[in-house]
């Protein structure tokens, strides 16, 4: 039943967006759960050894287990370094009361310990959140929040935190990339996303009698996948040895369970596994201000980036993954005037940052089209 749920979905999508939207916004999600496998297997590797959760991965990983993920320490480090030690030791101690509202409202097993769940029934509790936040960050890509009034931008921050809840070091990303256009939207979502969006809230739950033989081979292509391709746009290139490695432990399982059949388990690997073989193209980019920060007047700048024009105003524009594409943030240098070229053409420009602190533009001295890069993203 709930991938006929999730087909129809799919399917009210397709009809309503335009196929390269759909597209966008299915490969962020996929990315979502790429990034989150590594963290899912580790758990289920340390349950298997321990017998039980391994509640360390909560602190110590990048976010993408269960709960709260801004009890995350990296993501908390992240968070002091562009937020300041306020916002980040606010976040991690809300985020640790709502775990453990979470886990008293949760039922308790009769050893008193948590369940150890398998690999795809992790992936598959994920899931929903993951559709739900590639969809929700195409519809910022078509808002522009900052032309919004206050109380409008905080709704949107809310509604972004709440519903599109990647990992924790995503959130701070994403959060930082709204400050530049959208303070109190990124203000809003911070205070939600991690501590008590979607995903946290959505408690555990028993992933027992989900293994499925069928959905392990596909999870294994598809991470063996991404992995060769270094992480094939959808996830950072340092994730491609942890996904080589989870690959080889998804085939594992496929061969342990050849006779388990439980095909609600498939939605999650038939999602990563479309991910990895239709590609990811990058997410469309309207001009705006300038986002590249600790530019100064006077400094010489080379840029490679695609040309985004809106109106009179022009950027040379390229995306930035701290995670994955799910947190993916505009680098974007805007230009002093508009170079020969058509929109949507990748160019190397060359040239000397003018204006004030508020208004920096790039005087371009060079322009030359170049080639489409295989990975159109930075990773930072």
């Amino acid at each position: 039943m709930r991938v006929t749920l999730y087909a129809i979905a799919v399917l009210a999508l397709a009809m309503l967006c335009a196929p390269e939207t759909l597209r966008i916004a299915l490969a962020s999600a996929a990315s979502s759960l790429f990034e989150t496998a590594p963290f899912v297997f580790a758990g289920f590797l340390f349950a298997r050894l321990f017998r039980r959760r391994c509640a360390l991965l909560e602190y110590l990983s990048c976010g993408c287990g269960r709960g709260p993920s801004a009890r995350s320490l990296p993501a908390a480090a992240a968070t002091w370094i562009l937020f300041g030690p306020f916002v980040a030791a606010a976040r991690f101690v809300a985020a640790m009361l709502v775990a453990a509202m979470v886990r008293r409202r949760s039922s308790p097993h009769a050893d008193g310990s948590e369940s150890i769940s398998n690999p795809l029934g992790e992936l598959g509790a994920i899931l929903p959140c993951a559709l739900i936040a590639g969809g929700a960050l195409q519809l910022l890509d078509a808002i522009e929040p900052a032309r919004l009034s206050a109380p409008a931008n905080a709704l949107l921050g809310a509604i972004l935190g709440f519903v599109a809840s990647p990992c924790a070091l995503g959130a701070v990303a994403l959060g930082g990339a709204l400050r530049v256009h959208a303070p109190v939207a990124a203000a809003t979502f911070l205070c939600i996303a991690g501590i008590a969006d979607l995903r946290a809230l959505r408690g555990t739950r028993d992933a027992a009698q989900s293994d499925d033989a069928f959905a392990y081979a596909m999870l294994a292509l598809a991470l063996a996948i991404v992995a060769w391709r270094h992480g094939g746009a959808l996830v950072h290139p340092a994730f491609a040895g942890a996904l080589g490695c989870c690959g080889g432990l998804a085939l594992v399982c496929a061969c342990v369970y050849r006779r388990s059949r439980f095909t609600p388990s498939r939605a999650a690997p038939a999602l990563m596994l479309a991910g990895a073989m239709l590609g990811a193209p990058p997410p469309q980019y309207h001009a705006t201000e300038t986002t590249l920060s600790d530019l100064f007047a006077g400094e010489r700048l080379t840029f490679t980036g695609v040309l985004a024009r809106e109106g009179a105003a022009s950027s040379i524009v390229r995306y930035a993954i701290t995670c994955c594409r799910a947190d993916a943030a505009p680098i974007a240098v805007r230009l002093d005037r508009a170079p020969p070229y058509l929109n949507g053409t990748w160019l190397r420009v060359e040239g000397r940052i003018t204006g004030d602190a508020g208004d920096l533009r790039l005087i371009a001295e060079h322009a030359e089209r170049v080639a489409t890069p295989p990975d159109p993203f930075l990773y930072r």
